[in-house]
């Protein structure tokens, strides 16, 4: 009687561990060099490491990337390779038992032809599973369907496939029932002659039906990846690849197709094509604070004006303050020690030695009622009524003379300013040769900066460039490299490009 174990939940777990660790134990671990040594050891023969008396055929495991490119090796046995497996140039035919963590390079390899013919056999099968689905009927088909009625209208206008006429089709399908007819009168026909007649007549019509198999239709073509943003089919039968797509496709495929062009154009394009499209703003700007700076270190160079400085701002105040009084107070020329005070509002002299005070009255209420007024020796005092006696005809002339002297020492201060430069002059400077500079960017680098065309082409307006190299563009010579031709063609209302590009 067989004992049956009942396990609990953890019990079944330990177990599991136990089997698992019990697993990695037949792995035996060893370095990529270890590996090559041990191979060059067996004589290339990969599978009599694991028969080595220290191994006990455990199975092996590399820590490490392999290269056993051009090696003299056929198989590689039980092995796990911890990085990338490199087996081009050899005799490989099987990687069965075999497990690689990272990436593999099998060219030029038995196992490389395996791999095609078995993804060839896989087309084949797909385009036939389509083939009795009807997949690509134009009445009742999705995108991808009338792309390939595209390609194949396209390959068949080029010559690339030949295809049964109508009249061809119709006869195809006659054959077909009058060989089954003939097949069938053949399993129960008794006269030997008779029967003969009929096999010849079915291997007649038989080599007809082949010969007329022998043109292809629209599942001749499989979908294969794409050429940009275009979608390619290949032939089965013939060696060909088309590429359809929309003609928002094609234009996003220029634009694919130019964008190395754009990231390197000293590679693609001249420099008299690069200066056409330098920008120039981009290049006003970045040398913007540069003309400002040189404006500041030389403005005697451009013409730049100084503001008055503080001083003579104050020196100006002052004198006209002292035209004033003469003008409508009727002070005597000239006075002595003139002030300001309280931010201008208050302006101090003497006339010989009597202290006068001209202070401003700023009435908050009624602003039009602001006004000077006039006080001698703490007592106010009302215009042209400051003197005792009259004025006489001397003392005008003297302030005559000294308004004139003052209204010419103004303008000499004006016209002499020794403070900061006038900013609104240094920025109009600074735009007027900013614009300059986005109109003709080329020669400022050149002329004024010295730069040379490698430097220009950093400036180049990339965006520009690239709406140029497509509206001169053309679909064929610029995605196809095959001969540089295309067509289009309208397949349910919408319209397509399509090109041979293989």
């Amino acid at each position: 009687m067989k004992k049956i174990i009942r396990l609990n939940e953890s019990d079944l777990i330990k177990l599991i561990k136990n089997i698992l660790i019990e697993g990695e134990l037949e792995n035996y671990e060893l370095s990529s060099q270890q590996y090559m040594n041990l191979l060059n050891r067996v004589n290339n023969v990969a599978h009599g490491i694991p028969m080595l008396p220290q191994f006990k055929g455990k199975r092996i495991v590399v820590n490490g990337s392999l290269d056993l490119s051009k090696k003299p090796i056929t198989s590689l046995g039980n092995i796990i390779v911890n990085g990338n497996l490199d087996i081009s140039n050899t005799n490989i035919k099987s990687l069965e038992g075999v497990e690689v963590k990272g990436h593999m390079r099998y060219w030029s390899t038995p196992y490389e032809e395996v791999q095609k013919r078995i993804a060839r056999q896989r087309l084949y099968n797909e385009a036939e599973e389509r083939r009795e689905d009807n997949a690509w009927d134009l009445n009742d088909t999705d995108t991808e369907g009338e792309m390939a009625n595209v390609a194949f209208k396209y390959a068949v206008s080029e010559g690339l496939l030949e295809v049964l006429s109508d009249e061809e089709k119709q006869e195809l399908i006659d054959l077909k029932i009058k060989i089954s007819e003939l097949e069938s009168r053949m399993e129960v026909e008794d006269d030997e002659d008779l029967y003969d007649e009929l096999s010849e007549e079915v291997d007649e019509v038989q080599e007809r039906i082949d010969k007329l198999s022998e043109y292809v239709d629209i599942y001749d073509l499989v979908p294969y990846g794409r050429h940009y943003d275009l979608h390619t089919f290949e032939s089965l039968t013939e060696q060909f690849t088309i590429s359809v797509g929309t003609i928002d496709e094609a234009d996003e495929s220029v634009k694919d197709h130019y964008d190395d062009w754009i990231d390197n154009p000293e590679h693609y394009l001249s420099t008299n094509q690069l200066e056409y499209h330098i920008d120039g703003d981009q290049v006003a700007e970045d040398w913007e604070d540069t003309i400002r700076n040189w404006i500041y270190e030389e403005p005697e160079s451009y013409n730049i004006d100084k503001e008055l400085s503080r001083d003579q701002e104050e020196e100006i105040w002052l004198l006209e303050m002292e035209k004033w009084v003469y003008e409508n107070e009727g002070v005597r020329a000239p006075i002595k020690y003139p002030t300001k005070e309280e931010n201008g509002r208050v302006f101090n002299f003497y006339d010989d030695d009597t202290e006068i005070e001209y202070d401003y009255k700023n009435e908050s209420s009624d602003p039009q009622k602001s006004h000077w007024v006039l006080y001698k020796d703490g007592v106010v005092v009302s215009p042209r009524q400051i003197y005792d006696d009259e004025d006489t005809q001397e003392h005008e002339d003297d302030r005559d003379n000294r308004i004139s002297d003052i209204e010419s020492e103004i303008e000499d201060i004006k016209d002499n300013p020794d403070g900061d430069l006038d900013e609104r002059s240094v920025e109009s400077y600074v735009e007027d040769k900013k614009y300059e500079i986005s109109r003709d960017p080329v020669h400022f680098l050149k002329n004024e900066m010295g730069f040379d065309s490698s430097d220009i082409i950093k400036y180049a307006d990339k965006d520009d460039l690239l709406r140029t190299l497509i509206n001169d563009s053309d679909y064929g010579e610029t995605l196809n490299g095959y001969d540089g031709t295309y067509d289009e063609m309208t397949i349910n209302g919408t319209e397509y490009v399509v090109m041979r590009t293989d």
